[in-house]
């Protein structure tokens, strides 16, 4: 089979911005297809080798601090990318990928007129979707609302699973994670070895969503390094967003075990819009219960650690840019066939 991946790039861009989605898809393409997939123009930004090379100070450019997704390819200057266009017109590939469909649209119209398929990645946070393509192939939308055409699936943040822990650690240090969602005073980690490591030894982590954007990729970053993710009003998430988290378990997780926040002083770890005057009384009333830390909390509910390496293995199975490339491929084929 073989797959043209259309970037978000230009030919002479020098500065480039990451798109999760896009990026997360084209890992898992090459990790399935290793030598079927042309991306063009070349994603340079993520080849470790070429980073160095071009001196790119990605860390500082790209959201998340480049952290997961951009030190794993190594064959930038292994894939032909010669006379792309031409091989359109001719109807080499089976599949063309728009990555970020809002960001380029390159070769679109002669992709059009070629017998390939295509497939649209609209990998962007918001809610809107871009009716004009849905014609000429089949859509993938982050922030699905509404699954109301036939030929619009949803699309979901995914890991590779290079990035995923093997085992929980069972000894964590913290009952919640220090790094608050937005409290910018807690954002200190500079490289990915600590950032991970700081979710590794916790047992929680606070987490909700911004500018109602439920795909998010903390979350994901902490089930893969073992931490449960506590999410504020994650009852709310629309159906068809998020589909691949595990919804229902970290909801009744969430009921379960979300009394351990109260024994935090709620300005220091909820949002302004999270913030009630039940949460000052429920923390006042603690003062005089017991207070936990990650060994008593252990220690008075072992269950944690299960739960913790089922959450893990729950991510390995179904969160990874493989299991994402394996869908949008079989649910292509499929629609395509019929």
């Amino acid at each position: 089979m073989k797959i043209l991946f259309i970037t978000q790039l230009t030919e002479n861009t020098t500065i480039p911005i990451n798109n999760t989605i896009s990026d997360s898809l084209l890992l898992g393409l090459k990790d399935i297809y290793p030598t079927d997939v042309v991306d063009y123009p070349g994603a340079w930004y993520m080849d470790k080798n070429e980073v160095k090379k071009r001196n790119y100070a990605y860390k500082k450019n790209f959201w998340g601090n480049g952290f997961t997704y951009y030190d794993i390819i190594s064959d930038y200057h292994q894939v032909d990318r010669n006379d792309i266009l031409n091989k359109v017109n001719n109807n080499y590939f089976n599949f063309i990928i728009y990555g970020a469909i809002r960001w380029s649209k390159k070769f679109l119209n002669e992709a059009i007129s070629s017998t390939s398929k295509l497939i649209f990645i609209d990998g962007d946070d918001n809610k809107l979707k871009n009716t004009n393509f849905l014609k000429h192939g089949i859509y993938f939308k982050r922030e699905l609302i509404e699954h109301d055409y036939k030929n619009v699936f949803p699309i979901n943040i995914t890991i590779p699973k290079q990035k995923i822990i093997e085992k929980i650690n069972e000894m964590p240090t913290n009952l919640l994670a220090p790094l608050i969602p937005y409290r910018r005073n807690t954002y200190i980690y500079d490289n990915e070895k600590d950032y991970y490591k700081m979710w590794q030894n916790s047992i929680f982590g606070i987490t909700y969503v911004r500018d109602g954007s439920w795909d998010a990729i903390r979350f994901h970053e902490m089930l893969m390094n073992g931490c449960i993710p506590l999410i504020l009003n994650l009852e709310e998430c629309p159906t068809n967003t998020s589909t691949k988290l595990p919804k229902k378990k970290l909801i009744d997780i969430f009921n379960k075990y979300s009394w351990i926040l109260n024994q935090n002083y709620p300005p220091k770890i909820y949002k302004k819009k999270f913030l009630s005057t039940k949460k000052f009384i429920l923390y006042f009333q603690t003062l005089f219960h017991k207070k936990y830390n990650a060994e008593s909390f252990i220690l008075d509910f072992p269950e944690i650690n299960e739960i913790r390496e089922e959450l893990l293995e729950y991510t390995k199975n179904n969160i990874t840019t493989e299991t994402m490339a394996t869908d949008v491929i079989k649910i292509s084929k499929n629609f395509f066939h019929h």
